[in-house]
């Protein structure tokens, strides 16, 4: 089971924010060198955001057996994917199968997706475009609201 204290023994030192914080206080504008690691708690397990800038983001998933992500598609942000642990059922579009790890899957904008745990822990390395307030749920198992953080 994935918990706030497994994310941040990989993550030592991040900067924790409960799910829903303004995106805009996790943007990176330093030049180069160290990046401070920013974990966002999720119901489903956690985010880890290695970086994010006005060019893309790159996070870690990591997604609780048992749990899953919103279905959901944004307009413009575009998701790469790869499997880095577990097996993920993966939904895209109206096709669902199971990811393996090494597998590299790429969700274009308009495609609507979901990540889920149903037999173990997963961890999803992710690297998108930087729109990561761009969120359409379509169903969402904790009722939450359409994201509403500011683009920036």
């Amino acid at each position: 089971m994935i918990d706030i204290d497994y994310i941040l023994r990989k993550h030592p030192g991040a900067k924790v924010f409960e799910d829903g914080f303004e995106v805009s206080e996790a943007k990176y504008s330093g030049g180069a060198g160290l990046v401070q690691t920013i974990v966002q708690k999720k119901r489903w397990g956690g985010e880890a955001w290695l970086i994010y800038n006005d060019k893309y983001a790159l996070k870690i998933l990591y997604i609780s057996q048992g749990s899953r992500l919103s279905l959901q598609k944004h307009r413009q942000k575009e998701e790469t994917w790869n499997v880095l642990k577990g097996e993920p059922e993966i939904t895209l579009g109206d096709k669902i199968f199971t990811g393996k790890a090494g597998e590299v899957i790429h969700v274009p904008p308009e495609t609507v997706h979901r990540l889920s745990a149903p037999n173990g822990d997963v961890e999803i390395l992710e690297v998108s475009s930087p729109e990561l307030w761009d969120l359409e749920r379509i169903e969402d198992d904790y009722n939450r609201e359409q994201y509403k953080g500011k683009a920036g």
